[in-house]
């Protein structure tokens, strides 16, 4: 019952809206109950006494009465499933408002493909529950209970033997439902896993072809689909069972209800035409509980849908905007910062790291694969809560400052920059969501990249395709850096922004960069000599702690140290490449 009070909760803009469908319904529901009471006047009132006046106007009342059914359940239809569709529609909205506020740990321990599936999947069982499921539902409630009243009205007798068969098909309905909720529940599941091993499929089939593994993850979908298809199995037999239960009872009912019945018309104690108004109602009550039989499978299925919806929309999200809304320098200080990841929590990545960027400096940090350099990209962007010490934006612990606040003075420019799938003006303005033409067109030409984007046909209007797929690596690196530089960021941020290109590209890319070097504190995240050596300070990490600090030739100077082995082998590297 909670989540059904939760989602009448969260259907509240549409009652409007369902109240209108609850009027119609009301109509047609009595319009349809009228039917065997006008075919009972046929029988009794015309045929039985050959009256061709009373045929005429019997026949009228019933065509009269079919309009009107006819008429208002289809606005009934309509009213019920427009609340309905509105309704997933804003769930389905919030539902990924929510899913986007979580913080990195959560997208850590979550299959993108499983979350998709709470959005498509799982909302669409909710979605016909809510819309052509919830109207169909009231409906054979109220045509069941009014049918019922018109059988006792009609005849007592024949009634009070029906009422003993509802109490029974109440139990079994009820038990069947359960077993359909928990294997509903299970089906989901199983279904949200397949489409993350197929949104994996299809969002690396780059390298899934240059291995030539098609086969491999076809059999990998098919193994998922085929569990989760063994769960519908087992649900479409539970189902079947109760349908042929409920259904054989109910025959069962008919025929001796017309046994008993031709006993009490033989007997005089009942007309034709009262006798077979009966059976229209029973048939009219019958229907109705088998669809509220049918309708509570699907109910028990939406239950589990929405069970699992309700448990992301219950996590709480990151707080966005309490805090500081300003950072006025960008100093950054890293205080005694030991850190270790929420799914490895026995491995600390960064241990006791202290070190300052000053505004307007450029910082380069460097050092062997895995020593925590990514990790500090993270952790200035507060994706994660650090295990002890502290990071200070202008002297202030970055937890006085909003996330928003904190995110937005940052410009980041990562090894392989993710592009929107919109033109390239709207990837750039993804920095700025209200910049003008014009201010893109200026963050473009200092990123070195409008001169390529109006060679194309359509120029800022181009399409970038799928994760910038149309683009080239330097292309999109450039767009990458125009999009920073449009926040106007305090703190610009190169992670790895080059290690991927080649070296013509590499020079544009580097040129851009180099133009905005003092001009805001910036981190350089870096392997490449060629990168680092304009830095004002290098910092050297190892297993997660600083071991050198200095410039180029201050650090090269020292032959021991790590930085001297890590540009030789570079070099080594450089001459064995030529």
């Amino acid at each position: 019952m909670s989540i059904y009070q939760r989602l009448l909760r969260l259907s509240r803009e549409e009652w409007p809206l369902l109240g209108r469908g609850l009027l119609f319904l009301a109509i047609s529901s009595a319009a349809l109950l009228a039917y065997p009471h006008s075919i009972k006047k046929i029988i009794d009132d015309a045929i039985v006494n050959k009256s061709y006046t009373d045929l005429n106007q019997a026949a009228m009342l019933a065509l009269i009465v079919f309009v009107i059914q006819s008429v208002t359940s289809a606005l009934r239809y309509y009213y019920f499933t427009l609340a309905g569709e509105k309704t997933v529609k804003r769930l389905r909205a919030k539902l990924f408002k929510q899913i986007l506020g979580q913080n990195i740990s959560f997208f850590d321990q979550q299959k993108t493909g499983e979350l998709l599936g709470r959005l498509s999947s799982d909302t669409a069982v909710l979605q016909n529950a809510l819309s052509v499921n919830i109207s169909m539902l009231l409906r054979s409630f109220v045509q069941a209970t009014g049918g019922v009243v018109m059988l006792f009205m009609t005849s007592a007798k024949l009634t009070i033997f029906i009422l003993l068969i509802i109490p029974p098909l109440g139990i079994i309905a009820a038990r069947f439902g359960k077993k359909v909720k928990a294997i509903s529940k299970s089906a989901q599941d199983s279904l949200a896993t397949s489409s993350g091993v197929a949104e994996e499929g299809m969002g690396s089939v780059r390298t899934v072809k240059s291995f030539a593994q098609e086969n491999y993850e076809h059999s990998r979908y098919d193994q998922r689909l085929e569990n989760s298809f063994l769960l519908s199995k087992n649900k479409i037999k539970v189902v079947a069972n109760f349908t042929n239960l409920v259904t054989m009872l109910g025959l069962v009912s008919v025929v001796f209800i017309v046994w008993y019945g031709g006993r009490l018309v033989i007997q005089g104690d009942m007309t034709v035409g009262t006798l077979t108004s009966f059976l229209l109602y029973v048939i009219t009550v019958a229907f109705s509980v088998g669809m509220l039989g049918s309708l509570w499978t699907d109910f028990m299925s939406a239950v589990g849908a929405s069970g699992r919806i309700f448990e992301l929309l219950d996590r709480p999200v990151e707080e966005m905007t309490s805090g500081l809304d300003k950072i006025a320098e960008g100093k950054i200080e890293f205080k005694q910062v030991t850190f270790s990841y929420p799914t490895r929590p026995e491995f600390l990545v960064l241990k006791d790291l202290s070190f300052t960027i000053l505004p307007h400096e450029t910082v380069a940090i460097v050092g062997p694969s895995g020593t925590g350099k990514s990790t500090i990209v993270q952790l200035i962007l507060r994706f994660y809560e650090l295990t002890s010490g502290s990071i200070f934006f202008d002297g202030k612990d970055s937890k006085e400052y909003s996330l928003k606040t904190v995110r937005e003075s940052i410009g980041l420019v990562s090894q392989e920059p993710v592009l929107v799938s919109e033109s390239i003006l709207e990837n750039i303005r993804y920095g700025k969501p209200g910049a003008t033409d014009e201010e893109v067109y200026e963050v473009s030409k200092m990123a070195f990249a409008h001169d390529f984007i109006e060679k194309f046909p359509l120029g800022y209007q181009t399409l970038v395709g799928e994760r910038g797929i149309q683009l080239s690596g330097g292309q999109k690196q450039r767009v990458a850096i125009a999009r920073a530089l449009l926040k106007n960021p305090k703190i610009l941020i190169l992670d790895e922004a080059t290690s991927a290109l080649d070296s013509e590209s590499e020079h544009l890319v580097q040129k851009a960069l180099d133009e905005q070097m003092g001009k805001r504190a910036t981190l350089i995240i870096a392997h490449r000599l060629s990168t680092v050596k304009r830095a004002d300070r290098i910092i050297v990490l190892n297993e997660g702690q600083v071991v050198q600090s200095g410039t180029h030739q201050e650090l090269y100077k020292n032959q021991s140290g790590l930085y001297h082995k890590l540009v030789n082998k570079q070099f080594e590297q450089t001459k064995e490449l030529s």
